[in-house]
């Protein structure tokens, strides 16, 4: 069985996706306040960072 992490991620205003480590909503919500963060995704799960930046671009576009 494989353990996976809570992850969140953003699309970056130069078009660069950006996928970190979910530990609590202020994450979220300075990424919201940023000018540079295009789209943020919510929480998700994912096994590793690879797998994190696939999920955050398909939700991002």
């Amino acid at each position: 069985m494989e353990n996976k992490n809570l992850w969140w991620g953003y699309k970056h205003t130069s078009g660069t996706y950006q996928a970190k480590r979910y530990w609590d909503k202020r994450d979220i919500q300075e990424a919201h306040e940023s000018p540079f963060c295009a789209v943020v995704t919510e929480p998700f799960e994912a096994s590793n960072r690879d797998e994190a930046l696939e999920i955050v671009k398909k939700l991002t576009n």
